[in-house]
């Protein structure tokens, strides 16, 4: 049916003399599949064309676009397990379960669920006004779908074909290499399918988000490329064995500390439930870090209530006391970023960024994988392909991030008190500086790059690509208005008025 659907017509090659479908082409020019492989390159090239769809040839994922909405069914089955699933981006990835989860007050959904479950699972939980008000908030791309079809399954399937950071889809793309542009076997059989997605092979690149989320400083690749060496090991909280510890920072991300090679080997129960408060240990922990290696621990926003207070502390009480503390500021620096961003200071904002450590590796000598302690780390260069991708992305998930802490209410981001209500000075001492200097047309295509409008990620990462690569051709005429900026927020935040004691 596929195959002589009028939605395929001129595919070339489509049949073999025997009438059956060719189902699958090469690029491998010595193979027998090769034969049609160039040719359905431009078929899906022209395809996309057809459809309207933005960029030029396979750019922007525009093939795989096009093969979810041209597929006659939208329905495909696996060929590894059988499961018949949806074709697009239609089940809840872990990033939206634990989302869901925490606005229900209840762990009711998992990752893979599919969108029709989760709909039946939130009308049991909210009213109407609440579901269409979360939906919307989580998919504003759909919103002409919402108003044609209402907020119900039927929105998601003819809508399948639109990228989102929520959902994940039922089949990868696979044009031209598939002849309906799909891989055989479903995302769940995926890893265990393509060696690409094996646990070993994504370690190489996967990373903490929380490090962009939170705008840490610190090199967020060699903490990581340590994350990542944990082995078996004993919890150093609840002395339990485990196949492999959780490095635990030390100082919390969401507290303005850096992301630096400095863990402590937990289990995941003693990680989760410790979460963002510090301990007298972790307290006394990263002082000594701060006199053995000369460096502090705090990033910059959060440094000068760090050092006040470091001393001080001499109790489980007192330090989580100022994790508190320390949240705040923390929000504050978030709030501040964001309206900065918002004035169009997006290109500012990149230099508070570290993308370039992206293209570099890391080598940890006397590694010991249990206590997660070294005694030198050896770094070399990796420039490649999917680093300098990685480098983007690290960018862009940034900004993201950002957009997406500012509109969450103060229950959902775990503050305690916030600074940017009791001193909204700072906040406007900091946006009024920045207006003091005219927006180039520099800053603008940064503001046109991190906040759009664009069709995808795809195309957010090439106009980031493009400016990040114009950054080694140029020397950008603003510096002054960069330092003086930097000097007003660093001023303001060392100003920051905070209790004379815990």
């Amino acid at each position: 049916m596929i195959a002589k659907h009028l939605n395929y017509s001129g595919m070339p090659g489509a049949f073999s003399e025997d009438g059956k479908p060719i189902w699958q082409v090469s690029s491998g020019k010595t193979t027998s599949f090769y034969q049609f492989f160039e040719l359905r390159q431009n078929w899906w090239t022209a395809k996309a064309d057809t459809l309207g769809l933005p960029g030029k040839g396979k750019e922007l994922d525009r093939w795989t676009v096009a093969a979810r909405i041209i597929h006659p069914t939208g329905i495909r089955d696996c060929l590894i397990c059988g499961e018949r699933k949806n074709i697009g981006y239609f089940y809840v990835n872990k990033r939206l379960a634990d989302r869901l989860n925490h606005i229900v007050r209840k762990k009711l959904l998992e990752p893979q669920q599919s969108v029709s479950e989760v709909l039946v699972i939130l009308k049991n939980t909210l009213d109407r006004k609440g579901i269409e008000s979360l939906l919307m908030s989580l998919f504003p791309e759909r919103k002409s779908f919402f108003e044609k079809h209402g907020y119900v399954a039927a929105a998601f399937e003819k809508s399948n074909y639109i990228r989102t950071a929520w959902l994940s889809p039922g089949f990868m793309g696979d044009p031209p290499y598939r002849f309906d542009g799909l891989h055989d076997y479903c995302t769940s059989c995926r890893k265990s399918n393509d060696p690409g997605r094996s646990d070993k092979n994504m370690q190489t690149y996967s990373h903490d988000r929380r490090a962009f989320e939170w705008w840490a400083e610190g090199n967020w690749n060699m903490a990581d490329a340590l994350f990542k060496k944990a082995g078996a090991g004993i919890c150093a909280l609840c002395n339990s064995a485990v196949d492999k510890v959780s490095p635990d920072h030390i100082g919390p991300l969401a507290c303005g500390f850096k992301h630096i090679p400095f863990f402590r080997p937990t289990c995941k129960a003693c990680n989760s439930s410790k979460n963002r408060r510090m301990s007298l240990q972790d307290v006394r922990d990263l002082v000594a870090y701060e006199n053995k290696t000369g460096r502090s621990p705090a990033s910059w926003q959060a440094r000068s209530l760090w050092d006040h207070f470091k001393a001080q502390v001499t109790s489980n009480g007192e330090a989580e006391e100022l994790s508190a503390l320390l949240r705040a500021v923390q929000d504050l620096y978030l709030r501040c970023l964001y309206a900065l961003c918002i004035g169009g200071r997006a290109r500012f904002l990149r230099t508070l960024l570290r993308p370039d450590f992206a293209l570099r590796d890391y080598t940890f000598e006397d590694l010991d994988t249990a206590e997660l302690t070294f005694s030198k780390v050896v770094s070399h260069a990796k420039d490649t392909n999917s680093r300098r991708s990685l480098a983007v992305r690290s960018v862009r998930i940034a900004f993201d991030e950002l957009a997406t802490y500012v509109v969450k209410d103060i229950g959902d981001r775990r503050v305690r008190q916030t600074f940017s209500d009791s001193h909204p000075e700072i906040i406007s001492a900091i946006v009024t500086c920045a207006e003091k200097y005219p927006l180039t047309e520099l800053d603008r295509a940064w503001d046109r790059a991190i906040r759009g409008p664009h069709p995808n990620n795809d195309a957010r990462e090439n106009a980031i690509a493009s400016l990040l690569n114009d950054e080694k051709k140029r020397t950008y005429a603003g510096c002054v208005a960069d330092t003086k900026l930097r000097e007003v927020m660093l001023q303001q935040f060392a100003g920051l008025i905070a209790p004379k004691s815990l």
